[in-house]
């Protein structure tokens, strides 16, 4: 072959060009179709922050309730004649008849077992308190659950107790709503500060009630002490975290179930 047909085989610089630019647009070609093409090694390397968001349990039907009574709210009073009007957000009562009235809307079955053991008319603190602890703990019975430690409390839950010896008073006792999950206080879990909800004449810790008028619904802190921790709280302090005696008793947590 002549060196004149050599030279003229010899690609021209213009298209060494036009070559040089398709063979980089294909390589980027194929290095994008590799990226789609193995996704599941991309997220093995995925940084931790980028995790799946885990679902919020909806609130009970109990906790519902009293959202709904506290927004509805426009007067309040304690007292053991009960006056409710719903249209014109009035709510006097005392803590067993705004127990009554809650666990009737959102728990019925609750609030049946509550008036069986009453048998008369309207249920006491006593009365809640009994039910409670008359309860199973490991299923529902007759719509109620107890529970056996303070930390498995969740707002909605129940805290019922009877009078005190040492409290003179005509009242049987106390019944209160849970708002928010309880707050541990020491190491050993013997002191728990829980937030509630309830009808009272005595404000708890940081409660809610207007100084002028400290009756009726609201919201406050109070203490629970177990002796043996993990067990059954065995008193309360009703102040909460400004609390300077503990009063003990018997108290029972439960969950009200449709």
């Amino acid at each position: 072959m002549s060196p004149l047909a050599l030279t003229e085989m010899r690609p021209r610089p213009a298209a060494l060009a036009t070559v040089a630019a398709m063979n980089l647009r294909a390589a980027a070609v194929l290095a994008l179709s590799l990226l789609c093409l193995a996704p599941a090694a991309s997220a093995q390397h995925a940084p931790r922050a980028v995790r799946a968001v885990q679902p919020v349990a909806p609130p009970s039907p109990v906790a519902t309730e009293i959202e709904r009574i506290r927004r509805n709210v426009r007067s309040t009073r304690y007292e053991h004649a009960t006056r409710v009007d719903e249209r014109a957000g009035r709510y006097d009562f005392d803590c067993s008849a705004m127990a009554s009235l809650v666990l009737s809307h959102a728990a019925p079955r609750a609030h049946a077992a509550v008036l069986r053991r009453n048998g008369r008319g309207r249920p006491v603190a006593r009365d809640f308190h009994d039910v409670i602890a008359a309860s199973p703990v490991d299923r529902p019975r007759d719509g109620w659950l107890r529970l056996a430690r303070v930390q498995d409390l969740r707002p909605g839950d129940v805290i019922a107790w009877r009078r005190p010896p040492t409290v003179a008073s005509r009242n049987t006792g106390h019944v209160a709503f849970v708002q928010e999950a309880p707050r541990r206080l020491d190491r050993d879990g013997r002191r728990w500060l829980v937030r509630i909800a309830d009808a009272t004449s005595i404000p708890h810790g940081d409660d809610t009630r207007p100084r002028q008028h400290q009756s009726g619904f609201g919201y406050g802190t109070l203490t629970l002490f177990v002796e043996t921790p993990g067990g059954d709280p065995t008193a309360y302090g009703w102040y909460g975290l400004n609390t300077r005696i503990d009063f003990r008793t018997h108290i029972a947590l439960g969950r009200a179930v449709r």
